[in-house]
């Protein structure tokens, strides 16, 4: 055989392995990291956390959910950690990221919340990281928040402009979206509503649906093509649509609160915010690590 073509089997080889190998960490599913959870105390105002994609990013969400609440009577404390272009699996990395770290969101198990706001989707569905990653990763994220006797505020899988995102994407990343969905899904692109049935399905079979407060992103908006005075571009939402999912976010938290404060104390419940908990906290580590 030729050295020429020895060196090319040699080259697709690498590219093969290459490949597989980046396949493998884009994809995979990744065990959950294993913590102790804080001493818990009564707060005096309210402690709100949001993590998620961009649509977590900046400082407008925060503001306009303060704003709301205090509108309503309630003084808040809202911090937010937002990485724009975040998969589901990068908002649950960043949980246990250390601090100082970029976009690393670890106050939010070590600032004595009550609530945290879960934004998350977009880019999953954008990049067709297939229904059973996203809803994987969002059980993690909301598994966890609740062993921190946190109470999640999940909003389901955003509607936007998922065709025109795809087709603004490059011709590479289109190419590796298409690869990626023949390996994971048959070839199958899926839609934004597989989405929302997957992670319905993995939330009920796991009982945490009746542990977090669950709110529809159809509330907010229920076709993307008909409301895109609510959105800025095809993959975000504009000030008006920020206000309304706010508004929204806001009034489920303060449902549930008053749910709360209307049944008595249950011995070692998880539905009251100022659960106390005596466990002191432990560094993050990998399972099995």
């Amino acid at each position: 055989m030729r050295l020429p073509v020895k060196l090319l089997l040699l080259f697709l080889g690498l590219l093969a392995v290459g490949f597989g190998f980046y396949v493998n960490r884009r994809y995979s599913l990744e065990k959950r990291y294993v913590s102790a959870p804080e001493k818990k105390h009564k707060n005096n105002i309210l402690r709100v956390g949001i993590i998620g994609d961009s649509w977590a990013s900046g400082t407008s969400l925060d503001t306009i959910m303060t704003d709301e609440f205090l509108r309503r009577g309630i003084k808040t404390e809202i911090i937010s950690f937002g990485e724009p272009e975040a998969k589901t699996k990068d908002i649950y990395d960043n949980l246990y990221a250390n601090p100082g770290t970029p976009y690393s969101s670890s106050e939010i198990l070590h600032h004595n919340l009550d609530y945290c706001v879960i934004l998350a989707g977009t880019s999953d569905a954008s990049g067709e990281m297939g229904a059973k990653f996203y809803a994987y990763y969002c059980t993690l994220i909301i598994d966890d928040l609740l062993k921190d006797k946190i109470e999640p505020v999940f909003v389901t899988m955003p509607e936007f402009g998922l065709r025109e995102a795809e087709d603004s994407l490059g011709v590479l990343k289109k190419v590796r979206n298409e690869v990626g969905s023949l390996i994971i899904d048959n070839g199958s692109t899926g839609t934004l509503d597989d989405y929302r049935k997957q992670i319905n399905e993995v939330l009920k079979d796991t009982h945490l649906k009746d542990s977090a407060i669950v709110v529809p992103f159809n509330l907010v908006c229920d076709n993307y093509q008909k409301h895109k005075i609510l959105y800025r571009n095809n993959s975000h939402l504009s000030i008006a649509g920020k206000q309304k999912m706010g508004r929204i976010i806001v009034q489920y938290i303060l449902d549930k609160m008053h749910k709360s404060d209307s049944q008595p104390a249950q011995p070692g419940g998880t539905g009251s915010a100022n659960i106390v908990s005596s466990t002191p906290a432990a560094a993050a580590k990998r399972s099995g690590s």
